[in-house]
């Protein structure tokens, strides 16, 4: 099971998960009044694919886990990030670790439900 910390400083959020061996620490500047999801502005991982319109915003990914009995769902946010579960992920493997419990990788694990494709298979080479 994964431990959740947060801090919070006048202005800055840091928030640290553990999952198994793995801790990821976020940290996000918070403008005054403004929400969590809010000032993430950060792209996300998924914004290349937004901006060439392999990814829609909105759209629904999920991960399948047959033996688990289990199928996970998240949306995509307009700045790249993915919403899973009421909170906000950078990375498609942030969510898969988030919805695992323990190291995953997005980019094989979830898939756009439209057409069943890979998200990591949208990548283009760099």
């Amino acid at each position: 099971m994964g431990v959740i910390i947060r801090i919070n400083i006048p202005g800055v959020t840091v928030e640290t998960r553990t999952a198994g061996d793995d801790t990821h620490i976020d940290v996000t500047l918070k403008e005054e009044g403004a929400s969590d999801t809010a000032t993430r502005t950060t792209p996300g991982g998924l914004a290349p694919m937004i901006d060439s319109g392999d990814l829609q915003v909105g759209e629904v990914l999920y991960w399948s886990r047959p033996r688990l009995g289990v199928r996970h769902e998240a949306r995509v946010l307009p700045n790249g990030w993915l919403e899973f579960q009421g909170r906000s992920y950078r990375t498609p493997s942030g969510a898969a670790v988030a919805a695992a419990g323990s190291q995953a990788d997005g980019w094989t694990a979830w898939r756009r439900e439209r057409d069943d494709v890979i998200i990591g298979s949208l990548r283009k080479a760099r």
